[in-house]
């Protein structure tokens, strides 16, 4: 809603403040969690982009602080990934309906920013890119986080072990 009314910073700012307080909450995880923070923050970057430079969406003049897709935007791809190991969890290993979903709710959210002025979707062939896109997106995130999420349990079980190269 900042993006929308002029001041994207907000947003990015909010988002900034989140990332601290999840990785505190996500002690255990707190590597994973940076890695799929970063994934997710290029995916949708990359995808975004492509949404805006081939003509399907376009964002606001006043919101881009960098690039095709705008950090905010960037940012709402963080925050979505933030709830990849808690909420969303349960969606590891069913890429099938993570992608069903995201069929639906993705396009949902872009037009939900496009109803308060974010972001404007051109006609209903941009609806159906963005839900393929999402289709696609969505189980690359949930496949993201449990391959992060593997990685950290291998290296734990190795320190445990101490199997580990010492530095």
């Amino acid at each position: 809603m900042s993006a929308a009314e002029g001041m994207p910073y907000i947003g990015v700012l909010f988002t900034m403040i989140w990332m601290f307080v999840h990785l505190s909450i996500m002690d255990g995880l707190r590597n994973t969690e940076i890695k799929l923070f970063l994934f997710a923050a290029l995916l949708g970057f990359l995808l975004d982009s492509i949404l805006v430079v081939t003509g399907f969406i376009a964002f606001p003049e006043h919101t881009l602080m960098s690039g095709p897709s705008p950090l905010w935007m960037v940012c709402l791809w963080i925050n979505l990934s933030a709830t990849l190991n808690l909420s969303m969890s349960w969606l590891k290993g069913r890429y099938l309906l993570a992608g069903a979903m995201a069929t639906v709710a993705g396009p949902m959210a872009y037009l939900a920013g496009e109803k308060l002025g974010a972001i404007t979707l051109f006609g209903s062939t941009s609806v159906f890119v963005v839900s393929i896109m999402w289709c696609v997106a969505m189980p690359l995130l949930i496949w993201a986080s449990e391959i992060f999420t593997r990685q950290q349990l291998i290296q734990e079980q190795m320190m445990s072990l101490g199997l580990e190269k010492s530095k």
